[in-house]
């Protein structure tokens, strides 16, 4: 496979959208293994709530850290224009997640209710950030799936600089290029190369399906020996009753 480092940002594929529909990131990420992919679950990225599912596209925003002159936070200084986050969020497409390289900036919030507000309303599928967040009970309102490295009220322009849109980055120890596809659930988020995305998406779904079963044999009594991993008999019996119930 030719892997592509480009930034073209494209939605997630129908099908790998229909197949990551409930999967966890725990098999998401077994799934990657398979492949030699060993860590793509962003470090210190959270669940703003709990229940809370994404799967998206990856629209990236790189930032630096911030310079006081360039703020305006400097006596007789003002602010030098440039790419603010709201242009980011004005630019985000419909069906993407916005994740930001907050340089692991939990003290500095990279969004708040009213801009996730806007992302909701634009179509975006959710917010995720290295850095933190602000307005916690208002952006819990909004329902838009959000991921950072926690609460704070400090505002962004006083530790980060918005310097770029579209371009591959670093979120959480972790490179996210644009159009990967990021998997959130209550453990975090992971990114899924958008190469290896429908082979991921296909083969995390069939090992839900094969896990769930395993469990229903674990409740009724079952050792898990010969069950997890699963024996050939075992994968014998699943894929009979896969057939059955089709």
């Amino acid at each position: 496979m030719t892997v592509s480092t480009d930034s073209t940002w494209a939605p997630v594929p129908a099908d790998v959208d229909a197949n990551l529909t409930g999967v966890s990131t725990a098999t998401v990420a077994s799934q990657l293994l398979k492949l030699g992919l060993r860590d793509q679950f962003l470090a210190g990225v959270r669940p703003l709530r709990p229940g809370q599912r994404l799967i998206g596209a990856a629209w990236t925003l790189r930032t630096i850290p911030a310079r006081e002159d360039l703020e305006g936070l400097l006596p007789g200084t003002k602010p030098v224009a440039g790419l603010s986050l709201f242009d980011a969020i004005e630019s985000t497409p419909d069906g993407a997640v916005l994740i930001v390289d907050g340089h692991g900036q939990s003290r500095t919030a990279t969004g708040g209710d009213i801009l996730a507000e806007r992302l909701r309303v634009r179509g975006a599928r959710g917010l995720v950030t290295d850095a933190g967040l602000r307005d916690v009970a208002g952006l819990a309102e909004t329902g838009l799936p959000c991921y950072s490295a926690g609460a704070t009220a400090n505002v962004s322009r006083a530790y980060l600089r918005v310097v770029e849109q579209d371009v591959p980055i670093g979120c959480g120890g972790v490179a996210v290029y644009p159009g990967d596809v990021l998997v959130g659930d209550d453990d975090g988020v992971l990114v899924v190369p958008k190469e290896y995305a429908s082979q991921v998406a296909a083969g995390a779904a069939e090992q839900e399906g094969l896990e769930r079963f395993i469990g229903e044999k674990v409740r009724a009594g079952a050792s898990l020996r010969g069950l997890y991993p699963a024996s050939a008999e075992l994968l014998a019996e699943y894929r009979a009753s896969t057939e059955e119930r089709r």
